[in-house]
C-alpha cells in the first residue's frame, strides 16, 4: 500500500506545514515590528504568488496535473478564502504576534479542531469518530500545559493581543472551510491552483487597504512595498524571502493539499501543533533549556498524533 492510499497523509502533509509556518512565524513577527504587519502580509503572499506560477506550469508540462479550466464558483470561493484568511486574518495574526510573541499567539489554534470539526460535521456530513475526538483532546492538552508554562511566565494576557489572535484564529479556519467547500465543489482542481487564487484574494485585499488608507489621507500606512525593501539590508532580504517560502508558499502547498482530502477537525488538530514546533525553535535562538512543561506537551502532542494515525 502506498502513502497516498493511506490515512497518514493527510496528517503528514499538516505536520510538515506546521512546521515550516511556525519557523517562518518567528521572522514575520520581527520584520512586523520592524517594518508593518501590512508589508509583511504583502511580501509573504507575493513570493507565494511569483514562487506558484513556474510550480504550476510544471505541473501542466509534466503531465501531473490536467489543465482545466477552473469553475467560477470555486474560483470566487477560493478568492474569498484569501482575502479572508490569508488577508484579513494575517493581518490580526501578526499584529498578535508583535503583541504576545508567537507560541502564545499560536496557542489560539487549539480552538479550531473543535469548531471546524463541529462545522464539518454539520456542513459537510463529516463523521467525529470518538478516536479523532481522543486525537484531538490530547492535541489540545499540549497547548493547555505549554499555556500554564507562558501565564505563569507573564501572569497576564494582553487583551488586544489576545482579541487580535482570537479574530485572526477565527478569520483562518472561515477560510480553511471555504477552500474545503470549493475544492468539495470542483474537485479535478489541484491544490497549488487553488493556493495561487487565494493568494490572489489576499493581495487584491491588500490593494484595497492600502487604497483606503491613501483615501483617508494617510499615506504613510499604506503597504509602501518598495520603499520599505530597499530600506533592508541583503541579509534581511534574504531573511524575509526564506519566511515567505517556508511559511507562505511551502507551508500553504502542505496545507491545502491536507485539507483537500483529510478530514478537518483532526487535520487542524495536527496543525494547531505549531505552538510547540515555535517554543522549540525560540529556546534554540534564545539558547534556553526546554522546560518540564513543554516535554510533558510534547509528550501528549506524540500521543494525540499516534491516536489519529490508528484511526
Amino acid at each position: 500500500m502506498t502513502l497516498e492510499n493511506t490515512s497518514a497523509l493527510p496528517y503528514l502533509l499538516t505536520l510538515g506545514a506546521a512546521l515550516c509556518f511556525s519557523s517562518a512565524s518567528l521572522i514575520f513577527a520581527q520584520f512586523s515590528k520592524r517594518l508593518s504587519v501590512l508589508w509583511v502580509n504583502t511580501v509573504k503572499a507575493l513570493v507565494a504568488a511569483i514562487l506558484l506560477i513556474p510550480t504550476i506550469a510544471f505541473l501542466y508540462a509534466t503531465g501531473m496535473t490536467p489543465a482545466v479550466t477552473p469553475d467560477l464558483t470555486s474560483v470566487g470561493l477560493l478568492a474569498l478564502s484569501g482575502a479572508l484568511g490569508l488577508g484579513i486574518g494575517d493581518l490580526f495574526l501578526l499584529d498578535a504576534f508583535t503583541r504576545l510573541g508567537v507560541s502564545r499567539t499560536l496557542i489560539l489554534y487549539g480552538f479550531q479542531p473543535i469548531g471546524l470539526g463541529l462545522v464539518a460535521a454539520i456542513f459537510l456530513g463529516q463523521a467525529f469518530p470518538i478516536g479523532k475526538l481522543v486525537a484531538v483532546i490530547f492535541l489540545i492538552a499540549c497547548l493547555i500545559i505549554f499555556s500554564l508554562e507562558r501565564y505563569k511566565e507573564s501572569g497576564h494576557w494582553e487583551i488586544k493581543g489576545l482579541m487580535n489572535a482570537l479574530i485572526g484564529v477565527s478569520l483562518d479556519s472561515t477560510g480553511v472551510f471555504i477552500s474545503r467547500v470549493a475544492f468539495d465543489h470542483s474537485p479535478e482542481l489541484h491544490p497549488l491552483e487553488g493556493h495561487f487564487i487565494r493568494c490572489l484574494g489576499a493581495l487584491s485585499c491588500y490593494a484595497t487597504i492600502s487604497f483606503f488608507y491613501k483615501f483617508r489621507g494617510q499615506p504613510e500606512r499604506r503597504v509602501l512595498l518598495r520603499e520599505h525593501w530597499r530600506t533592508l539590508s541583503p541579509a534581511a532580504r534574504r531573511w524575509i524571502l526564506l519566511g515567505s517560502f517556508g511559511g507562505t508558499y511551502l507551508s500553504l502547498c502542505l496545507y491545502l493539499s491536507a485539507v483537500r482530502i483529510g478530514h478537518l477537525g483532526s487535520i487542524t488538530a495536527v496543525g494547531i501543533t505549531g505552538p510547540m514546533f515555535a517554543a522549540l525553535l525560540e529556546a534554540v535562538l534564545q539558547k534556553k533549556r526546554p522546560s518540564g512543561y513543554l516535554a510533558a506537551a510534547f509528550v501528549a502532542f506524540v500521543i494525540g498524533f499516534a491516536v489519529l494515525l490508528l484511526n
